[in-house]
């Protein structure tokens, strides 16, 4: 627990360093420009699929995978949503900061997918990536496996500038924002001890089992490269999370 509180406090505060830098240096559309043309190098399927995984739908189901073993982390997870959704769309009107295609020119900027130009700060997806990230950090023991889903994290948020619509800060402040979020969830849990009552896992699963089989069916991500991955990624989810939730109606 205080490792994982650890991590999540000192990327808050790099990344909130890099944001202030940034901001005060005005460094934030040739910093966009560089990386846009940059990732622009690389075949969209890959930025394209990483931007998936920032989807607040696919970042809610994976939490169907915990049902039976750790309530506690989709509770932690609901009330880090909460925080988060609320402080987001709050800067999203009160900034309502111009995304890049609606500032610069289009034959200097690689877009991918849909063309979006109002609400830019901060990131929506670097939010849901890095709420769910700071939330599986107090899962994961592992040195390497928490590696990858703080590298994984930054690749989703990098994406966000690689498909052409947000800016560096706002990728900035959505990384601090879902740490300082999953933080706050996972500690009032923590201190309520909410979460294990068989009856409410049993609904949230469902609630979860339906979302899943939403994202299979009938979901618009948006990102015609990102369909694939959409599929296998809502199956996978859908037949673990199906095991446990038949491992907990089993249990006694």
């Amino acid at each position: 627990m205080k490792t994982a509180n650890k991590i999540n406090i000192v990327f808050s505060i790099i990344f909130l360093i890099c944001l202030i830098l940034i901001v005060f240096t005005g460094t934030n559309k040739d910093l966009f420009l560089s990386i846009n043309s940059l990732t622009a190098k690389q075949t969209p399927f890959i930025w394209a699929n990483l931007t998936f995984l920032g989807d607040s739908l696919a970042a809610s189901v994976t939490m169907l995978l915990f049902i039976r073993k750790r309530p506690d982390l989709i509770w932690s997870a609901i009330i880090a949503t909460v925080f988060a959704t609320l402080i987001s769309h709050i800067l999203k009107l009160y900034i309502n900061s111009p995304r890049p295609p609606a500032v610069l020119s289009k034959d200097v900027i690689n877009i991918i997918g849909p063309h979006l130009f109002s609400h830019s700060f901060p990131s929506g997806h670097t939010v849901t990536i890095f709420t769910l990230t700071g939330i599986l950090l107090f899962y994961f023991k592992s040195v390497y496996a928490r590696i990858i889903l703080i590298v994984l994290a930054l690749l989703v948020g990098l994406s966000r500038i690689a498909v052409g619509v947000h800016w560096p800060a706002d990728v900035l402040a959505g990384a601090v924002l879902g740490l300082i979020c999953a933080t706050s969830g996972v500690y009032f849990v923590e201190k309520l001890k909410w979460g294990r009552m068989k009856q409410v896992q049993l609904v949230l699963g469902f609630v979860l089992v339906v979302s899943t089989l939403y994202l299979l069916l009938f979901y618009n991500c948006r990102y015609e490269q990102a369909i694939y991955l959409q599929t296998f990624f809502s199956i996978a989810v859908l037949i673990t999370g199906l095991r446990e939730y038949y491992l907990l109606l089993k249990n006694d």
